[in-house]
């Protein structure tokens, strides 16, 4: 694999490029200190959609408190040594993933998780021209949509997905309700029809958010989620029936590897890097050219890669104290 290709596909969006390439070269060399590296949209990709007036250290080291339906049923499941999960797992995996969107959105990297944070609302979201103030955005803009580009500028507030405040669907499982996920991945975003399972477990996903007893709580983001999750969102992918949801979930997998490859920068994480980068490698190849060989050498590959993960993530951007020192500089 070119050495200047993303993660993800092997293909090098424009907006990130440059700064993935600096990261990705300090797989190879001793590269600079933490403190040295700017960090900017190209390098941290989440700074794209993130006001500029935000608390940047908050924003990218905590997240909303997501809570569920306590009555949802939840069935765990177990593969070897790797973290179990769920099907409540696949739509949550697919929602937070770029892989289930397409066009503009898809290569910036955004989400549905970009402005729903853990299926809540983002007050510090921010694209120019598509957010008028800070946690709005314009779900009609022609920079995401080919086909809802309404040629006005018009932003909204971006909902609480789990409010049901009379300003939404509220029967999650309705046809009506299917039709607005529909045309939110397909005509908002430019993205393909997920396949029905994929598609039905992010309804799901959706359909058992409820407010939580305290709204205003936050969670830290840390490494060792966003690694189980790329765990998980490979060993769903080995199981998918079809190859299109097997290459969304492969590529769901793919994008937490890269995006834990952004927050490891200092001179002497280039192991981390590199274990992250290998496992990346190997699902890609998985992915033309899936077998029970490849699946259990990228199984070996996370797990060395989670290891090295969890002994670095206290010096890695995951820390506020770390972030907030590389943001000054």
């Amino acid at each position: 694999m070119d050495r200047g290709r993303s993660l993800l596909n092997g293909h090098v969006p424009r907006f990130f490029a440059a700064g993935f390439l600096l990261v990705l070269a300090a797989c190879v060399s001793s590269g600079p200190p933490a403190t040295d590296l700017l960090l900017n949209r190209d390098t941290l990709r989440a700074l794209r959609w993130i006001a500029p007036a935000a608390d940047k250290v908050r924003a990218l080291t905590t997240e909303p408190v997501s809570c569920r339906n306590p009555h949802e049923p939840v069935s765990s499941i177990m593969i070897g040594d790797g973290p179990s999960f769920s099907t409540v797992d696949i739509g949550q995996l697919a929602f937070e993933s770029p892989a289930l969107l397409g066009g503009a959105a898809a290569r910036m990297g955004l989400s549905c998780s970009s402005c729903h944070l853990n299926g809540r609302n983002n007050p510090d979201f921010f694209v120019e021209g598509v957010s008028g103030a800070p946690g709005t955005a314009d779900v009609t803009s022609s920079l995401f949509s080919k086909t809802r580009g309404n040629g006005a500028f018009d932003p909204a507030p971006i909902p609480d997905i789990a409010t049901r405040d009379g300003k939404q669907i509220k029967d999650r499982l309705s046809p009506e309700f299917d039709a607005k996920v529909h045309g939110l991945i397909v005509e908002e975003f430019d993205g393909r029809q997920p396949g029905e399972k994929i598609f039905r477990e992010v309804v799901s996903y959706m359909d058992g958010l409820v407010p939580c007893a305290e709204p205003g709580a936050r969670q830290p983001v840390t490494a060792s989620r966003d690694m189980i999750a790329a765990r998980k969102a490979f060993v769903i992918a080995s199981f998918m029936d079809t190859p299109d949801e097997r290459r969304l979930l492969a590529r769901a997998a793919r994008e937490r590897l890269e995006r834990l490859n952004e927050r490891f920068t200092a001179a002497n994480q280039t192991d981390v890097r590199a274990a992250l980068l290998v496992a990346s490698q190997k699902i890609a190849m998985w992915m033309d050219a899936p077998s029970a060989e490849g699946e259990s050498a990228i199984r070996t590959a996370l797990k060395t890669a989670a290891e090295r993960v969890e002994r670095d993530e206290p010096r890695s951007l995951y820390n506020p104290d770390v972030l907030r020192a590389a943001l000054e500089r």
